[in-house]
């Protein structure tokens, strides 16, 4: 692995979350599986999370369509709001790209992460939105609404993937500084035209569940905390990172809580 990863990259095992975050984080995820195991999670808990996973996603990103909506459309109906083809494809496309990488965790989930697995990701996200972009690095500049980060050229894609996947397969981190770890990195390079977010948050997940932790919402309040990680201070993130997979724990397992 690079001793130092080239910006903007940063690894984030010099700036834990707190101890206790991530004592709760384990004791509530050694409890989610353990009441897996037993049968008494039950699979419409776990569809209800996939369904508020990409409403939040999606309206990080601008999208209207509510929770209901996002409900219907994964249930393959079409919401009757007169919301936007473009929105109730991006609801589909979240949806399946999700299955798809649960899918991974149960056939490969000891591989590494790889940078097909970015493309293929990103291939479902933007299907029928853009089909010229869909899996495909951007060449060119791109600049991000809302924020004075500018990410990098595309020809510093090279070096930058590589060391970010070193970075998302070393051993040794804990699940959720190293799943926080890689989303804020895939954020800072934003590889691709569109679709930057939401498939670093796909990727978080496919991290977390690989690793036996659930699904981890991520509501629109980390944006804040994501802007403190782009400009180096990345205490804030992983914190707001642990708070959700605590968060999202907890409502999984209900009355089970420990």
């Amino acid at each position: 692995m690079t001793a130092s990863p080239p910006e903007p990259l940063r690894a984030f095992a010099a700036a834990p979350a707190s101890a206790d975050a991530l004592r709760r984080v384990d004791t509530l995820a050694e409890r989610t599986r353990s009441l897996r195991t037993a049968g008494l999670i039950l699979p419409n808990a776990v569809e209800a999370m996939r369904v508020e996973l990409t409403y939040h996603s999606n309206a990080l990103e601008g999208s209207t369509l509510t929770l209901r909506d996002t409900a219907m459309v994964v249930e393959g109906r079409e919401p009757n709001t007169g919301k936007s083809l473009r929105e109730i494809d991006e609801a589909r496309n979240h949806d399946r790209a999700l299955r798809m990488v649960e899918g991974w965790v149960g056939t490969r989930p000891a591989e590494p992460l790889t940078e097909a697995d970015l493309l293929a990701v990103h291939r479902e996200v933007l299907a029928d939105i853009d089909r010229d972009g869909a899996g495909h690095f951007r060449a060119g500049r791109v600049f991000i609404t809302g924020t004075r980060f500018v990410p990098p050229s595309g020809a510093k894609f090279p070096q930058l993937l590589q060391a970010l996947l070193e970075l998302a397969n070393r051993p040794s981190l804990h699940p959720v500084l190293q799943a926080a770890e890689l989303h804020s990195n895939f954020v800072a390079v934003h590889p691709f035209g569109d679709g930057n977010g939401r498939t670093a948050r796909l990727l978080m997940n496919l991290h977390l569940l690989q690793r036996g932790f659930p699904h981890a919402i991520v509501p629109v309040e980390y944006l804040a905390a994501l802007d403190e990680a782009n400009a180096g201070r990345v205490e804030p993130f992983t914190t707001f990172i642990a708070s959700c997979v605590e968060d999202s724990t907890r409502r999984l397992i209900g009355d089970f809580e420990v």
